[in-house]
């Protein structure tokens, strides 16, 4: 048995629309549906079924925001011979 917890809507046609997580079995199973009737806050809902961001979407803001660095680092593998180590760069 497997317990999936997500979020579902119900239309006004009275179908139920669910997404199921990647790692969900194939198959036919007996399902038992379990309704909390408290609201689901809508930004709660979009934010389960909104599309995969990039990275670049998510973090764009943050390029370029480091100072004391060169603008691109996989220009010169050489630029990475210290990295991890403590430096004094200032970040946004």
């Amino acid at each position: 048995m497997k317990t999936i917890e997500t979020i579902a809507t119900i239309t006004s046609t009275k179908e139920l629309k669910i997404q199921l997580p990647n790692d969900s079995p194939t198959g036919t199973f007996k399902v038992v549906l379990v309704i909390d009737e408290t609201a689901v806050l809508s930004s709660e809902q979009s934010a389960l079924t909104e599309e995969p961001m990039s990275f670049l979407r998510v973090a764009g803001d943050l390029i370029g925001c480091l100072e004391g660095l060169p603008p691109d680092l996989s220009t010169n593998k050489s630029y990475m011979d210290d990295f991890g180590k403590s430096r004094s760069h200032k970040l946004c």
